[in-house]
């Protein structure tokens, strides 16, 4: 199993920062995270409001950190690539591979909050078409021969794109899935890797569509193994009660700030649902919270129902300061993560 760490700031002022201050602490801790032998880091796209708002543009971030780094991955996840010109994002993420040294990974989905589509005048009911024929034109894009394109929202005539990529033939592609078993299919169809949250559903729920799609992915004769990797708001503490108290004041501000972004559509999404106690999302294994003996045991539930091969952690949201999500981010480090390269490695011994 892999561990990312994965940024979806939620602005609030009452940090005492700046939002050029904010920018500049999630960079550093990416950066710090390096140093502490995460494989990746991913950050998610986000417009208009407190909730994400302030990485509106992925390349921009991922160029700042392919200069500060010089092992970690950098992941999208996900660029609403809808919402884009299909060959400015071409161009954009081929640059962040080129100065990154071929360590892009492009996550893409249709992202869920229509008002973003409604701001820049695009059509939310068929993102996800619009989504498929973007894809294609990125990778005809990234082959670094002329080509001409004819779809349904995209026409392209006779196009060299510059640059091309450092990886060949392309950087990794992700799609983010939220549990339709059509989208498992095009992916395995297409040879993506799939990214999912695990906010939303404990492993059970998540184990037949992680299923599906390792089946379907072995049916249509990948040699490579399938990728999936899932996301999970992170809290460590060595005292359990300090953690879920981070966790949940923490949960409870993103949470409004989620759906106050939701609220701006010009279709309102109604009250504010009951959200679970942070019991019970532990319990459920919805949640990494609690001590590093506690999160190890979450995540032998969810590597043993879901057989995820990444996990993606969400240390800074909502009220959570940039230092306490740095305490955790580091315990997480030194004393969860090695749990797993060590039960890894007892593996591949026994096999062997």
């Amino acid at each position: 199993m892999k561990f990312a760490v994965y940024a979806m700031p939620t602005y609030d002022a009452s940090f005492g920062l700046t939002q050029g201050e904010f920018l500049r602490n999630t960079v550093d801790q990416f950066v710090s995270a390096e140093a502490l032998s995460y494989d990746s880091v991913w950050v998610n796209e986000h417009h208009f409001h407190a909730y994400g708002g302030l990485l509106p543009s992925l390349p921009t971030i991922l160029g700042a950190l392919s200069q500060r780094t010089t092992r970690v991955r950098l992941g999208t996840s996900v660029v609403v690539l809808p919402l884009h010109n299909p060959l400015e994002v071409a161009e954009q993420m081929a640059m962040v591979d080129l100065l990154s040294n071929g360590r892009l990974e492009l996550g893409v989905g249709r992202g869920f909050v229509e008002h973003d589509y409604q701001v820049l005048g695009v059509d939310y009911s068929d993102a996800q078409d619009r989504l498929k024929e973007g894809l294609e034109v990125v990778l005809q894009a990234w082959t670094g021969k002329s080509f001409s394109y004819k779809g349904r929202y995209h026409n392209v005539d006779d196009v060299q794109v510059w640059p091309r990529p450092e990886q060949r033939p392309h950087p990794p592609i992700w799609l983010a899935v939220a549990g339709n078993p059509a989208s498992l299919e095009y992916a395995t169809a297409q040879g993506f890797s799939v990214v999912t949250t695990g906010h939303s559903r404990p492993p059970e729920k998540t184990a037949p569509l992680a299923q599906h799609y390792r089946e379907a992915w072995q049916a249509a004769g990948h040699a490579a193994p399938a990728n999936l990797a899932v996301h999970y708001h992170c809290v460590v503490a060595q005292d359990r009660a300090e953690a879920w108290r981070l966790a949940e004041a923490g949960l409870h501000e993103h949470n409004r700030l989620n759906h106050d972004t939701r609220s701006l559509s010009k279709d309102v999404p109604g009250p504010e649902p009951e959200h679970p106690t942070i019991m019970q999302l532990v319990e459920q294994g919805r949640i990494l919270a609690g001590t590093p003996n506690d999160v190890v045991n979450i995540l032998r539930r969810i590597q043993s129902e879901t057989g995820a091969t990444e996990i993606h952690g969400m240390f800074q949201f909502g009220s959570i300061t940039f230092e306490q999500a740095q305490r955790s981010l580091e315990l997480f480090a030194r004393e969860v993560m090695p749990k797993f390269a060590a039960a890894t490695t007892e593996t591949a011994q026994r096999r062997v």
